[in-house]
């Protein structure tokens, strides 16, 4: 889900960004990520300060 927040907002999502966000299994994970996705400019913001 959080790959298509950014496609809804224009944001380009590069394979290596959908690959990691689709590899991941922590759900509280996925959560910050697409809260991140909501305030993003671009698709790596979302990884800012995250160690998942």
């Amino acid at each position: 889900m959080t790959p298509r927040i950014l496609e809804w907002r224009g944001i380009e999502v590069p394979d290596s960004v959908r690959d990691r966000v689709q590899a991941c299994s922590d759900r509280g994970q996925l959560e910050l990520w697409a809260q991140r996705a909501v305030h993003a400019t671009q698709a790596e913001d979302l990884f800012v300060g995250s160690a998942g």
